[in-house]
C-alpha cells in the first residue's frame, strides 16, 4: 500500500486537493494510493511519501516516529528534491505569465526553506523582473508588490510555493487583490500534472 503523508488542515479544500492527489496518482500507478495526516496510526509495512516542501520539525521528528512504530518504507518527498520542485513551479510561471516582465514565487515563510529558496533563485533568472517573497515573515510578498508599484510595475504573475489551497492560498489572492496591481495568481504544486507525474515517479523509483 501507498500512502501520501500530508500535515492536514482544518480546511476542508486541503483534504480534498490531497484526496485528489492520491486519486490521480493511484491511476498513474494502477492501484489505490491513500491519504494519511500527522498523527494517525499508519498501516504495517506500507510506503509512505511525505508531502513537505522544506525539512521542518515535522520531516525531521514527527515523521520518523511514525515511521518507525508502523514499521513503514520512506519514499522520499518534495522536500528532498527542491530542484525538481523549483523547476516545476517555475515552468507553470513561465506558462502562465502571460506578458508580465514581473514574475514572484511566495513561500509561505523563508525561515528554514533555504535549499528551495536557492533553487528557485537560480530557476527566477529566466524572467526579465523576478522576486522571491514569503507570505509570512521577513521579505513579505505584499511589500515587494508594493515596491513593484512604486516602480511603475502594474501586472505582475506571482507563483505560489505551496502544496495545497486552503487560507494560506487565500490570504495571497487578497493581498494580491487589493495591491492596485493586475496580478495573476497561479496554483498550489498538487493540482500541477507534472506533480502528479512526479509523485507517481517518485513510488515506481522505490519500488
Amino acid at each position: 500500500m501507498k500512502i501520501l503523508l500530508t500535515h492536514g488542515s482544518s480546511d476542508s479544500r486541503h483534504a480534498e486537493s490531497a484526496d485528489s492527489l492520491a486519486s490521480a496518482v493511484g491511476k498513474k500507478l494502477g492501484e489505490p494510493v491513500q491519504v494519511a495526516t500527522l498523527g494517525e496510526s499508519l498501516p504495517k509495512g506500507v510506503r509512505v511519501m511525505p508531502l513537505f516542501l522544506t525539512e521542518g520539525k515535522h520531516l525531521l521528528e514527527d515523521v520518523p516516529a511514525m515511521l518507525a512504530a508502523s514499521g513503514a518504507q520512506l519514499v522520499e518527498g518534495p522536500a528532498s528534491y527542491p530542484e525538481t520542485m523549483a523547476k516545476l513551479l517555475a515552468d507553470r510561471a513561465a506558462e502562465e505569465r502571460g506578458r508580465c516582465r514581473a514574475v514572484m514565487f511566495v513561500l509561505y515563510r523563508l525561515l528554514g526553506a533555504t535549499a528551495l529558496a536557492g533553487v528557485l533563485y537560480d530557476q527566477s533568472k529566466r524572467f526579465s523582473l523576478p522576486a522571491i517573497a514569503a507570505l509570512y515573515g521577513e521579505c513579505s510578498f505584499a511589500d515587494v508588490l508594493a515596491l513593484w508599484r512604486r516602480e511603475g510595475v502594474m501586472e505582475a504573475m506571482v507563483q505560489p510555493a505551496l502544496l495545497f489551497p486552503g487560507s494560506s492560498l487565500d490570504e495571497l489572492k487578497q493581498k494580491a487583490a487589493g495591491s492596485g496591481m493586475q496580478v495573476r495568481v497561479g496554483e498550489p504544486l498538487a493540482t500541477l500534472p507534472g506533480f502528479v507525474d512526479w509523485v507517481a515517479g517518485r513510488f515506481l523509483e522505490a519500488a
